[in-house]
């Protein structure tokens, strides 16, 4: 058999996607098929012609080529057990899945050649973590903040709910890293049903869903469908910029645009939503357009070098944060 070598900064690249939030099956799948398309080396051109290889031939094939690809050899099975043990709780059992988690990969050699690799994500560090200290991987996940293993998802609309609600919930108590909390954004308010359905037919875990609170309709969809372990939360009045005070917009905006036209309190009027306001605002003050995605990573940096109390934040906020913390 001839292939090429895996460079290191590739291993990387397929680790990270092995040690996804995703059936087994699918991760994997991807990860074999790509090792297959980019490392091996076709001796007859018309022999596989497009890679079509059955299931089992692609595996045995993609992992001889990682394999062959890690220079440190003593692998053992505390990696692939745990593996095994997170996608039994994690998902319900599919059979494919089974026989992609059969593979007799080098995890720990591959983990021994990237572990001082920079910009590690969080789920390479967990096991990197626990190779190094064989410690169980909650108590881990507990000491050094690593999300995994994965306790609980919150299913949002969108950038804004991403980027900012671990920070706050943070504000008030309760660290998302630290207690295993995956938030997911479902890329818009019409996207929420139909990604909670493909949800709840692979995860067994609880799912928390937050609206906003034009998504009635949305929440109709899924109520028929609602597991006993999820709840969805649905925002008062408004949408999620709506519920971040109006003291903490205007310190962020003025730290991040600190050379132009400074905002005030009196620039937001009550019945009216925030980020229409904000539109305007931007428009006004010389900020240039405003975009939800880049107006959360401000609050989030300011948020980060100048932490509001708790009782700076609303009640709101805090509600939201206890609904999470109690699911």
């Amino acid at each position: 058999m001839k292939f090429k070598k895996i460079p290191q900064e590739y291993i990387k690249i397929l680790l990270d996607r092995m040690f996804r939030l995703k059936p087994a099956y699918e991760r994997y799948e991807r990860v074999f098929n790509d090792i297959v398309h980019k490392f091996y080396i076709r001796e007859n051109t018309k022999t596989h012609e497009n890679n079509n290889f059955d299931t089992i031939e692609k595996i045995n094939l993609a992992v001889s080529i990682f394999n062959s690809s890690i220079d440190n050899k003593n692998e053992d099975n505390s990696i692939a057990d745990y593996i095994k043990k997170e996608e039994e709780r994690l998902f319900y059992k599919n059979k494919l899945s089974d026989i992609y988690l059969s593979a007799k990969i080098n995890y720990k050699g591959a983990f021994e050649q990237i572990k001082n690799e920079k910009d590690l994500k969080p789920n390479l560090k967990q096991i990197i973590k626990f190779i190094k200290l064989k410690q169980n991987p909650r108590e881990l996940r507990e000491k050094y903040g690593l999300i995994y293993p994965v306790e609980k998802i919150v299913l949002c609309e969108g950038a804004t709910e991403e980027i900012l609600l671990e920070k706050l919930c943070e504000l008030c108590g309760y660290n998302f890293k630290k207690a295993g909390v995956y938030v997911l954004g479902a890329g818009g308010k019409n996207q929420v049903a139909r990604k909670y359905y493909s949800m709840i037919e692979e995860l067994k875990i609880p799912i928390f869903i937050l609206l906003d609170s034009d998504a009635q309709s949305t929440k109709e969809l899924i109520l028929p469908k609602l597991r006993a372990k999820d709840r969805i939360y649905i925002i008062k009045n408004g949408e999620f910029e709506d519920i971040l005070p109006k003291k903490l917009i205007i310190n962020a905006l003025n730290c991040r645009y600190e050379s132009c036209y400074k905002c005030f309190e009196n620039d937001f009027h009550n019945n009216t939503k925030t980020a229409k306001e904000l539109y305007e605002i931007f428009k006004q003050k010389g900020f240039g357009d405003f975009k939800k995605a880049d107006f959360a990573k401000t609050i989030k940096e300011y948020i980060s070098k100048f932490p509001p109390k708790k009782e700076e934040l609303t009640e709101e906020i805090k509600n939201i944060t206890e609904r999470i913390k109690n699911l």
